[in-house]
């Protein structure tokens, strides 16, 4: 589904900036909106918010010692254009992989959770295992293993279904045209396309007359899959 930026709560808008100050941040795990001043703060958030607040300066001062450490400068640069402050802009994947020990199902925002083990992954993509560790101990380490296994696994089966999609469109277009060599016009469309309902049919009474369970095989669901093999024909 399209997000709305216009129509988005102050929480679902932050999670698309390229920039996050720490304090906003801190608010937003709270489920708080993150603009509200201090002085504002709902009386039961202030601890949980100052204590959010808190790890993330500490937890990204760690993250940024480990790699003056190593002298990456261009990913200093990069994640911390200023220095760390709670009011400094971090580059958004660095702060929210940062928050990974934060998240609690009861308090942390559904679209926050999301949105902190995508930039965990990701950054572990990137940059491997090493950093991983400084956003949250083995713990992140193994929510990025995880969760990146779980991508390369659901991009995979994509590819797979992809594949599948071209084999039957290449078949039916085959058999509507070995087909049509009789003379019959009813197996080629105007268009020059496989016309479906005669192969819905050769099928289906090809399943009826040698016993194979005809499930699946419902005029409706074989004509929206038939639809979608051939338009696949036409995929990058």
């Amino acid at each position: 589904m399209h997000f709305s930026f216009s129509k988005g709560s102050a929480i679902d808008r932050l999670t698309y900036y390229p920039q996050i100050e720490i304090k906003e941040l801190a608010r937003a795990l709270a489920n708080v909106n993150p603009y509200t001043k201090t002085e504002d703060l709902p009386e039961d958030k202030i601890d949980i918010v100052s204590a959010y607040s808190d790890y993330l300066i500490r937890v990204n001062r760690r993250i940024y010692a480990f790699l003056k450490s190593n002298e990456k400068k261009k990913e200093l640069d990069l994640f911390y254009p200023k220095p760390i402050a709670t009011n400094s802009p971090i580059e958004a994947n660095i702060i929210f992989a940062s928050c990974i020990n934060l998240i609690e199902e009861d308090i942390t925002p559904k679209i926050l959770s999301e949105r902190c083990i995508f930039s965990l992954c990701r950054m572990y993509k990137k940059y491997g295992e090493k950093l991983i560790l400084q956003c949250g101990d083995d713990k992140a380490l193994s929510i990025a293993k995880e969760n990146f296994q779980d991508k390369r696994g659901e991009h995979k089966k994509n590819e797979e279904n992809a594949s599948l999609h071209k084999i039957i469109g290449l078949l039916a277009i085959n058999l509507a045209m070995e087909k049509s060599t009789s003379g019959s016009t009813k197996w080629i469309n105007k268009a020059g396309s496989p016309s479906i309902e005669p192969l819905h049919k050769l099928l289906n009474d090809y399943a009826e007359s040698n016993g194979i369970s005809k499930k699946g095989m419902g005029k409706s669901s074989f004509y929206d899959k038939l639809r979608t093999s051939l338009t696949s024909l036409y995929d990058e």
